[in-house]
């Protein structure tokens, strides 16, 4: 067997402004790990650094992962995937003698700044979900906090408030990339130099991930009853949360590592060896990995995925799987890393904003309103049926994608509000969404990543895709038959 790796972990390490090295608070009772983002036991850059400080400190480690109803497109489908996570969650670290405390706070928003006004009006300490909340309690006591680093969403924004409110020192860890996103040290604009810098280190970071166990084995007084959900209590607790109850479950994927590496061995065993062929048929789902939702959740790690690939051949096959699972993958992630831009049009390349502003006067084809796209009420049963996988599935095969954000662009007046659109949707009922990729992905709807080509109407020398191009490369009637 191949030995564990563990290279450039300073890379990986973000510290508190201003901070030089890391420096315990004395007197902790535990180092405290806080999973917001990589929903694993294993893999775990982040885990392995809370357990390295524990050790050193003769204190144990302590698990805190919370689950709130008021983060931005909450709902039965994403509380639903994280909840089966945490089934596999208790379990992995209980085999490794880890305390883990899951926390469920039921509350949407608007209770939650409801009785932080009437604690306030009252003179009364802070609810829980205001400035003591479990998570704050916990830090508090803790000698350090580790956390998990993601750089977009709610997580860098997260972060920042629990350093504003605890004395305890907060590092956060990479464990998203196979190569630290900070290691790169710039924006990569095109994929040919981010293949470039990745290939020349990737024997050096692929490698599988040490998995140590803490020696400190001691349990942690806590200030709450700490969840552990059934499967079948999932569906009741949901129930009872303050979030979107009209966006369901995924029918057919279901979240945690179990189902992720079910998922990564089905690929291996009947997709990668027609993966470079058939991976644009969508009519051909078992062609592609699937493993979009499970990299997002931090099911699986990219390690695990990429070797398990490599491994199971063949070697053509293989090289092309690499090359869009980890260069289009991590070049996402170095965008968000290094452009705080990236949620706006400033983050579109300045060429290609110039284009689609000089274009926003052409006449477009059609104009749909908000609600109308995403309930897939336009006039296209392709971009319909495409719209539907999301409403129903949660997923959709990422050449669909690439059309789907194409002909909103020509349904939109202007690039801002395109990508205000883009994002409400994918964001809302992608089980993928709210990642670098998905950021990435819209980002390259309006030329990020890309090259100029010929001058269009609307696009001007933006890349355009046609739907009814769609009918020359896969079985486009028996694609809507099944949505």
């Amino acid at each position: 067997m191949a030995p564990t790796h563990a290279p450039h972990l300073d890379a990986r390490r973000f510290l508190p402004p201003g901070a030089d090295g890391i420096v315990p608070r004395p007197g902790g009772e535990f180092v405290l790990y806080w999973m917001q983002a990589t929903f694993r036991a294993h893999d775990n850059f982040a885990l392995n650094e809370a357990i390295a400080h524990a050790d050193a400190l003769g204190v144990p480690v302590l698990v805190y992962h919370g689950l709130r109803a008021d983060y931005p497109w909450a709902s039965d489908r994403l509380h639903t995937f994280i909840l089966e996570s945490v089934v596999d969650l208790a379990a992995g670290f209980a085999e490794k003698g880890i305390q883990y405390a899951f926390h469920l706070d039921r509350r949407g928003a608007g209770e939650v700044a409801a009785d932080a006004a009437r604690a306030k009006a009252r003179g009364a300490p802070p609810p829980p979900g205001a400035s003591q909340s479990p998570l704050v309690q916990l830090a508090d006591r803790a000698a350090l906090v580790v956390t998990d680093y993601l750089p977009t969403f709610i997580h860098p924004r997260q972060t920042r408030r629990l350093r504003e409110r605890t004395a305890t020192p907060v590092v956060a860890v990479d464990s998203a990339c196979l190569v630290p996103m900070a290691a790169h040290q710039k924006e990569h604009l095109a994929a040919r130099g981010m293949r470039t810098a990745l290939l020349k280190v990737l024997d050096h970071h692929l490698w599988p991930v040490a998995n140590p166990e803490p020696r400190v084995r001691r349990a942690v007084a806590l200030p709450f009853e700490p969840l552990v959900p059934s499967p079948e209590a999932i569906p009741a607790l949901v129930a009872g949360c303050a979030i979107d109850h009209a966006v369901p479950p995924a029918r057919a994927i279901r979240g945690g590592t179990r189902a992720a590496r079910a998922r990564l061995a089905r690929f291996l065993e009947a997709g990668l060896h027609r993966y470079a062929d058939e991976r644009s048929d969508p009519n051909e789902p078992e062609a592609v990995s699937g493993l979009s939702p499970y990299l997002h959740f931090g099911n699986v790690s990219i390690h695990e995925v990429l070797l398990a690939a490599r491994a199971a051949g063949p070697a053509a096959q293989y090289d092309k799987f690499q090359d869009e699972a980890l260069v289009w993958r991590e070049i996402s992630h170095n965008f968000c890393h290094w452009n705080p831009r990236h949620r706006t049009v400033e983050g579109i390349p300045a060429w290609a904003r110039e284009q689609l502003q000089r274009h926003e006067a052409d006449p477009r084809p059609a104009l749909y309103t908000d609600e109308e796209l995403e309930h897939a009420r336009t006039d296209d049963p392709l971009w319909n049926a495409c719209q539907r996988a999301y409403l129903v599935d949660g997923y959709m095969h990422n050449y669909l994608r690439m059309l789907w954000g194409k002909a909103v662009l020509a349904w939109t007046p202007d690039a801002a509000s395109c990508l205000r659109i883009l994002e409400h949707l994918n964001n809302k009922y992608a089980l993928d969404g709210r990642d670098a990729n998905s950021y990435g992905g819209i980002h390259w709807t309006f030329g990020k990543f890309d090259r100029p080509f010929y001058r269009r109407p609307i696009y001007g020398t933006v890349r355009y895709q046609s739907l009814r191009a769609a009918e020359g490369k896969f079985d486009v009637r028996r694609y809507i038959a099944g949505k």
